[in-house]
């Protein structure tokens, strides 16, 4: 091999400067002798062995870095700082001090800027600002879930999240079957889940009219001891409940809703067994008139079914004789004197059927199943003790020591609005409550800000507050035990339209009396020929809006757009509706009126309904009038397309399943023979043959 001339004053500049090598270190140029092929690999045996074995490589390099560096020691020059070596140029060495002064600027300049993280990318320019809102808003979520599961991963140890991962696999999903509930005859709910398996199992093992082993598609039939006329059945869609229940007797197969899962563990979980029903302690009646009055338990029978109560009666007495009441009346206690035909039986008076004590209580006969005991009594409030006590203080102070019955009227969670005082009309929800200075903590909306505001408000200066269109329930009062939807609230006053039908079609009721139903309005409310839910057209508009909301004067609609309108009658008109009004949902499933959906999240869909289901009341074109039970005003009802709901129950896939393939119907030839008019006697067979012959029957 040539020597190779080197500039070893360039080489060693240029390592100095380059910060390879520490400055004070010396440079060896001792090259080592270069040894040929044949004097490195004497044997060729060892050649053809040495370039297979890695472990060798591996350790050797192992020791040459574990061996301190000594002067001693030979280094081997590589081959790139040879050929920078050679050059005898200055151009590298100004290009490394170009560049070393480039770097020296950017880390010391005052104008240095990090690199930036872009926040559009190529081809943004060309979408919609509501496609870079929902963009930007997907790439935030995604990013706050990968931070939730860094910093959860960081606080539970990995043994711990093996098992989360397990559990999340037995939540409900929108794949799961579900569990339809179908109507059926009292006291037929067990019979009828045994004879649904039997059928299950019967056409499993093809004992059938076709003798063909079919699967249902029903995966569970159960029923509730408390419900009485109801059974329950598993499947994935509403088709195979169908299917499993025709031809059974007793079952109303037009009559099958979708039990939501939350609802679902709430009516299956384990009862506390009934305590039982003492002398003294408060019980709520379900009679008629009487429906959830207050009322306490003066003997029980030897039967142990029945029990004697007193309460306060809402009879017509009044200078009248006796006559049965038809419609409910307010509590008052009963003063003989002022009622005709009473008889004064000592202990007690009688006025026609009814019997009274000389305290002017009703004492009446009730079965243990028309009363409401505790611990699923409601408990009686400090008002209700009052007015069954006749405001006797001393009483009312005993029986509240005793029961230890709830004296505030407003809870956690409530919708209330300011009475009196600086903050007047504010309305908010109670978040706490605070008993030592008899205040509540309210979360309040404030204009001009996104956020809300919590206030500190005196709870004797609040009342409830309920919206127009939503469903409440009286507790208390005069009117106890009815429900109805909310038409018109003004200071501590509600006026309710009542579901149940009767002469008295709005009442008055203080707003404390009430609180929200947990169940949306479902019945059908009527004003002259308008009923609720009903299909009209707005005259002045021309569009198409269902009914929510009714009035003497004043009819409240939500139109196909979803927007809520208070119109008087004369601008509505109603629409003749033809046949069955359908139409179908984004999978082809036939929607009509009635139909169990399931409302799906989509850009055209209220973020918080997403999820949800619902029951269709009306179907106009490309519209369904979806009634939720999540919705708490305008009866529950919200305008929907219907490329925005999935039938509960139908399909939930594109994939079309292949027919059953039929065999070929063999072709039959018709005989050429024709009926002969020909006598044939009928005892052909000899007498010996039929005695004689083992074949003959």
């Amino acid at each position: 091999m040539t020597e190779t001339n080197l500039n070893l004053e360039e080489l060693e500049g240029l390592l100095v400067n380059g910060s390879t090598l520490p400055p004070e270190t010396s440079i060896d140029i001792s090259v080592p002798p270069v040894e040929s092929a044949q004097n490195a690999f004497s044997d060729p045996e060892e050649a053809a062995i040495k370039p297979k074995s890695k472990k060798s490589k591996k350790r050797r390099y192992k020791e040459r870095s574990s061996s301190p560096i000594t002067e001693d020691r030979e280094w081997k020059k590589s081959k790139y700082v040879l050929d920078a070596a050679e050059s005898t140029d200055g151009d590298e060495d100004e290009f490394v001090e170009e560049s070393n002064e480039v770097e020296e600027g950017l880390d010391e300049g005052p104008h240095y800027e990090a690199p930036k993280r872009f926040i559009f990318h190529e081809g943004d320019e060309t979408k919609s600002a509501d496609e870079l809102g929902r963009e930007f808003e997907e790439r935030y979520q995604r990013l706050k879930k990968q931070r939730s599961i860094e910093d959860l991963q960081g606080i539970i140890p990995r043994e711990k999240l093996s098992s989360l991962r397990y559990a999340s696999y037995l939540l409900p999903k929108d794949s799961d079957p579900k569990v339809f509930a179908v109507k059926c005859r009292s006291c037929m709910a067990r019979t009828l889940v045994t004879r649904i398996v039997n059928k299950c199992y019967a056409y499993r093992v093809g004992k059938n009219y076709e003798k063909k082993k079919v699967d249902l598609g029903i995966i569970s039939v159960f029923c509730i001891d408390h419900v009485k006329e109801y059974i329950y059945i598993e499947a994935y869609r509403k088709i195979f409940v169908e299917s499993a229940i025709n031809g059974l007797e007793g079952l109303f197969r037009y009559n099958i809703t979708v039990v939501n899962p939350t609802q679902l563990l709430q009516m299956v979980e384990r009862r506390s067994p009934n305590e039982k029903i003492r002398v003294g302690s408060f019980v709520r009646l379900r009679t008629r008139f009487y429906r959830m009055d207050l009322a306490q338990v003066t003997s029980v029978h030897q039967d142990g079914v029945h029990i004697d109560c007193k309460v306060v009666p809402r009879e017509d007495f009044d200078g009248k004789p006796f006559s049965k009441v038809s419609a409910p009346l307010p509590p008052q206690f009963f003063v003989a004197s002022r009622a005709v035909g009473v008889e004064d039986r000592g202990d007690h008076y009688r006025w026609g059927d009814l019997r009274f004590d000389k305290e002017g209580y009703l004492i009446k006969t009730f079965s243990s199943r028309m009363v409401i005991s505790e611990p699923q009594m409601e408990k009686p409030t400090a008002e209700e003790l009052a007015r069954f006590y006749n405001n006797n203080r001393e009483r009312v102070r005993e029986a509240l020591s005793h029961t230890g019955v709830s004296l505030a009227v407003h809870q956690i969670g409530d919708s209330v609005r300011v009475a009196s005082g600086q903050l007047r009309n504010t309305i908010g929800t109670i978040v706490d409550i605070f008993t030592n200075d008899n205040t509540a903590l309210l979360s309040c909306a404030a204009p001009n800000l996104k956020d809300l505001i919590k206030l500190r408000v005196e709870l004797t200066s609040l009342v409830k507050h309920f919206a127009e269109g939503s469903h409440v329930v009286v507790r208390s009062g005069d009117y106890a035990g009815e429900s109805g939807t909310v038409v018109k609230s003004w200071n501590d006053v509600v006026l309710l339209f009542l579901d149940r039908p009767s002469s008295v079609t709005e009442i008055k009721v203080s707003a404390n009396d009430c609180h929200q139903s947990k169940l949306t309005q479902m019945l059908r409310h009527s004003f002259g020929a308008w009923k609720l839910f009903d299909l009209v057209s707005i005259v002045e508009a021309n569009t198409v809006a269902c009914i929510v909301g009714l009035t003497r004067n004043d009819v409240v609609v939500i139109t196909e757009r979803n927007e809520v309108q208070t119109l008087t009658y004369a601008q509505l008109k109603s629409i003749n509706v033809r046949g069955v009004r359908q139409t179908t949902d984004f999978m082809q499933n036939v929607l009509v009126q009635g139909s169990e959906v399931t409302i799906q999240r989509s850009a055209f869909t209220p973020f918080n309904l997403g999820g949800e289901t619902g029951r269709i009341q009306q179907v106009y074109n490309q519209t369904v009038f979806v009634c939720c039970r999540s919705i708490r005003e305008n009866a529950g009802v919200v305008a929907l397309s219907a490329s925005c709901v999935l039938l509960i129950g139908g399909r939930t896939t594109t994939k079309q399943v292949a027919p059953p393939k039929q065999l070929p119907m063999p072709n039959r030839r018709m005989h050429n023979a024709k009926k002969v008019d020909i006598s044939i006697p009928s005892n052909t067979i000899s007498a010996d043959w039929q005695i004689n012959s083992e074949w003959c029957e």
